[in-house]
């Protein structure tokens, strides 16, 4: 389960516990032990036995937590990868589940568990219709609440079955009330879908554009994403490491509200660098050219709201 080097007479005797709960089937005993294992010893192995062991205890949101962190190593088996799928799955997170789902190359095994996913929100429709119908309805409306609220209600909606929650997102992507850090996550959560239709949404600059969703780049994929994160890692991250993550972050909210236009605007990725530096000691900045700094400016302004909030 791990190197027999330094490993403390605590650690060793973990493991050797979580063994025979295992090999006993004694699920529940075993998802504890390998839970507090993991906090000493937190590798994909440890990790996988306390997926499994939770799996198999029924705790299905616990377990899919635990397989995020090691997400593209259960993407390398067809069973590890049917199993991060049925988590989704039983946590009635159907988005979440698709998106998953198209992560796989084999398109027979794709195809496959796409269907199981369309019979499980099935069941959950028949089982759950009133419930669907309000989440539905908010989702629909999610403009009417306030900031946390939308947060809240969105997540809600990911566990809408996906042809619900397509609907939903497509009215949103035009709502004038809708913030833009909504309609730009909409965006990427349909383009994780890899749905080959059009879709109409509305920009910053609140005017409707129509982009076909199997053409979306991943933002994260895209060059100038990295280019500028490792511009940020060039210039900070020996010197000042927790200015650095602070500035990673706020630029990967920066360049969502930007999605999918960032190359439009990002023109001088170095120079955008500088800016939010500069902004982050209180240095004033002369290098960004007038139209960037002038987005430059909204976004940030949008991101500072955001956070207030």
């Amino acid at each position: 389960m791990t190197s027999e080097n330094n490993v403390t007479p605590e650690i060793q005797a973990m493991i050797t516990r979580a063994h025979t709960e295992m090999a006993q089937e004694n699920w529940h005993d075993a998802s504890e032990t390998l839970g507090e294992l993991y906090s000493s010893v937190a590798t994909y192995e440890v990790n996988y036995r306390l997926v499994t062991a939770l799996f198999m205890d029924e705790q299905y949101q616990l377990a899919s937590s635990y397989a995020d962190d090691f997400l593209m190593n259960y993407l390398e088996e067809e069973s590890d990868f049917r199993m991060v799928v049925a988590l989704a799955v039983q946590n009635q997170s159907f988005v979440y589940a698709q998106q998953l789902a198209m992560l796989w190359d084999d398109l027979g095994t794709r195809q496959t568990v796409l269907q199981e996913i369309r019979d499980a929100e099935v069941r959950a429709e028949s089982a759950m219709s009133a419930t669907f119908q309000t989440i539905a309805r908010q989702f629909y409306h999610l403009s009417d609440y306030s900031v946390i609220e939308q947060r809240d209600r969105y997540e809600s909606a990911r566990h809408l079955p996906v042809n619900q929650f397509v609907v939903g997102a497509k009215y949103l992507l035009v709502d004038p009330y809708a913030t833009p850090i909504i309609r730009a996550t909409l965006l990427e959560d349909l383009q994780k879908l890899r749905l080959s239709e059009d879709v109409v949404y509305r920009w910053l600059d609140d005017e409707l554009y129509t982009i076909k969703l199997n053409n979306l780049p991943i933002l994260t994929n895209l060059k100038i994403f990295e280019d500028i994160a490792d511009l940020l890692d060039e210039k900070l991250g020996h010197d000042d490491p927790i200015a650095m993550d602070m500035l990673a972050q706020q630029v990967r909210f920066e360049l969502t509200l930007l999605y999918p236009r960032v190359e439009e605007v990002v023109t001088d990725p170095e120079s955008w660098v500088e800016s939010s530096i500069d902004r982050y000691y209180q240095r004033s900045n002369l290098t960004e050219m007038a139209t960037q700094k002038k987005w430059h400016q909204k976004v940030r302004k949008l991101t500072e709201n955001f956070f207030e909030n």
